[in-house]
């Protein structure tokens, strides 16, 4: 029996191809880009300047920050339909003065699927931090000619004062692309500031060369030394986002959901553990 994307299963998969298509054009990222984790999701991805290694999968300068060992997997839906959907695995290791990362992620259903394979650095300098990511990216369509292309990304973040923090990045600086598709330059700055001991205030603003200029607003707030609250907004996509955060030993748990008008719900579920060291 055929198996090939336009069978007699066409009416499902031309649907969730529209889904996919429509989701690239209402959001501020191509899907090549890195895919969100849950506690960026909650903050509506305004992470580029949080140092904190937990969301060095959108900002690859916060991986500087790591102080152990750090191996994460994350699981996002996208407007509830199962087929559409993206996976990633991450780990973080200190070696020396550096953190290297390793990373990869798939989305798309079975006939149309994106995967990235990432390899980073990251290191800190008195008070800033410096990453650069090498991705390595494929378009497999049923039917189609795999397609392959190896692109980088960049980031920083600078502490300006105790408690304002700068970050910013490029990614695809090379202009990299398929045979048959530009990939798209971003680029993202922002601010991350601690209002107090308990409330993180962030501020982001996104770049993708093929869309709209994306603002991005979020709060984490600590109601216990074990638990987070998140929100977030974008706009122009005028999506609205929450999450919460638990940490229970080594293990970090996170969930966010999403809602955009005209598309609909997103939810997005990490869960990373930490290698501590045990000191003799």
């Amino acid at each position: 029996r055929s198996t090939h994307f336009f069978n007699e299963r066409g009416g499902r998969n031309c649907w969730i191809l529209f889904s996919l298509c429509l989701f690239s054009y209402k959001t501020a990222y191509s899907q090549f880009t890195n895919v969100a984790n849950a506690s960026s999701e909650g903050l509506a991805g305004a992470s580029i300047a949080i140092p904190d290694h937990s969301y060095a999968m959108q900002s690859v300068a916060s991986g500087a920050y790591a102080k152990e060992t750090f191996i994460a997997s994350n699981y996002k839906n996208y407007y509830l339909l199962p087929e559409v959907h993206s996976v990633s695995l991450q780990a973080l290791v200190p070696v020396k003065s550096w953190i290297v990362g390793i990373s990869g992620q798939k989305m798309g259903p079975q006939h149309f699927q994106e995967l990235q394979t990432s390899i980073s650095v990251a290191n800190r300098i008195n008070h800033t931090a410096l990453g650069l990511r090498v991705h390595w990216n494929e378009l497999v369509a049923e039917g189609f000619n795999t397609q392959h292309a190896l692109l980088f990304e960049f980031g920083g973040i600078t502490k300006l004062n105790p408690r304002l923090n700068f970050g910013a990045s490029i990614y695809n600086f090379t202009l990299s692309k398929f045979e048959q598709k530009n990939l798209p330059v971003v680029l993202r700055c922002g601010l991350s500031g601690q209002a107090n001991a308990d409330l993180l205030l962030c501020i982001e603003a996104d770049k993708n060369i093929y869309e709209p200029l994306a603002l991005k607003a979020g709060a984490v707030y600590q109601i216990h030394n074990r638990f987070k609250l998140s929100i977030g907004y974008t706009y122009p996509s005028s999506s609205i986002h929450a999450g919460f955060m638990a940490l229970y030993r080594n293990m970090h748990f996170c969930y966010s959901v999403a809602w955009q008008i005209q598309i609909g719900i997103s939810q997005t579920f990490s869960l990373a553990y930490t290698l501590k060291k045990h000191t003799p």
